[in-house]
């Protein structure tokens, strides 16, 4: 009889209940449901486990049966609970292994669906589900993944895992208050000394349906202190690994000289729009977008700038499968 296969389905860290999904002929599932469990639940079932070992009872949860070859057990989300519940089941004779999206999700109708269902739950962005919502039939229209296909989907991995914008520019321009605006709370202090932000302030922001991390760096000082100097090479760096770079600016502050890497996108915004000179200021002409943050102008539209620099209205728009397997991105944690 094959041993069952099993996969965490939430992280070993502490949370209020944990989550392993078992596969295999039923016949062994039941061998092993039957050892925790009262009385071996059907497929649709729910049934009370206990688990035991040789230092006594790891816990107590609950078993589902989705299918008659696959389960889900329950415990509690102890990261002790959970590193004796695997080698419980290590001990049982059950083998961990990456499962089919079908074991994972069963209720679909097709190992592509299955496989969407899979996906959506990896990505942050929500851009990632009008992608996702019709796969299947997209898989089925469009066929063997294509080279072009495979380049789209590493452009694509900005709605797995969020990537890094930062705003820069002269201090005191309003960087932290169009952070906050973004926001929609507070998260950086603003004040009208120069200098107020001294430490990068990381925020996670949804910028038109694009999940990022935002990173408000302190302002450019002329004449920095040692400890504002620090802090702009702390910058630096975490400038140079930006995806995008938002350079601030207000009316007659002029743009900063910027030289980021290579293939790093710069995004120039003029802040502090409603001021009445704005419309006239040097620094307009090279602005991408215009904004206040204090009057809510331009937000949309900077959002929108920021999403097309990381994914493009083509590649959002393209009806072809998103390859994600062909691509090697990571699936699972």
């Amino acid at each position: 009889m094959t041993p069952v296969q099993w996969a965490w389905c939430t992280p070993m860290q502490p949370g209020a209940i944990a989550l392993v999904t078992l596969h295999g002929e039923p016949a062994a599932l039941d061998a092993l449901l039957s050892t925790c469990c009262r009385r071996v639940p059907a497929a649709g079932a729910t049934a009370r486990c206990l688990f035991d070992d040789a230092l006594g009872t790891i816990d107590d949860g609950v078993a589902v049966r989705i299918a008659p070859t696959s389960a889900m057990l329950m415990p509690h989300g102890g990261v002790r609970i959970a590193q004796r519940l695997q080698a419980w089941l290590r001990a049982h004779g059950a083998i961990e292994a990456p499962l089919p999206d079908l074991a994972l999700f069963p209720e679909c109708a097709s190992p592509h669906a299955a496989a969407a269902a899979r996906m959506a739950g990896r990505c942050a962005s929500r851009r990632a589900l009008e992608l996702l919502r019709d796969h299947a039939a997209r898989v089925e229209r469009s066929g063997p993944a294509t080279a072009a296909d495979i380049a789209r989907a590493r452009r694509l991995r900005v709605l797995i895992d969020p990537p890094t914008v930062v705003i820069a520019g002269p201090s005191n321009v309003g960087k932290s208050t169009l952070t906050n605006a973004l926001a929609r709370r507070t998260v950086s202090v603003t004040d009208d000394a120069a200098g107020t932000t001294r430490d990068p302030v990381p925020v996670r922001l949804d910028l038109d349906g694009v999940t990022v991390d935002w990173i408000d760096l302190p302002g450019l000082l002329d004449a920095p202190s040692a400890i504002d100097a620090s802090a702009a090479s702390i910058a630096s760096r975490i400038a140079a690994s930006a995806h995008v770079i938002v350079v601030a600016t207000a009316p007659g502050r002029g743009w900063p000289r910027l030289s980021p890497p290579s293939p790093t996108t710069i995004v120039p915004v003029l802040l502090q729009c409603d001021r009445p000179d704005a419309a006239t200021c040097p620094e307009r002409s090279q602005a991408l977008v215009s904004c206040s943050a204090l009057q809510s102008i331009g937000l949309s539209e900077l959002a929108i700038a920021i999403r097309k620099a990381l994914v493009s209205d083509e590649d959002l728009a393209d009806s072809r499968a998103w390859a994600f397997d062909a691509d090697q991105s990571p699936m699972v944690e």
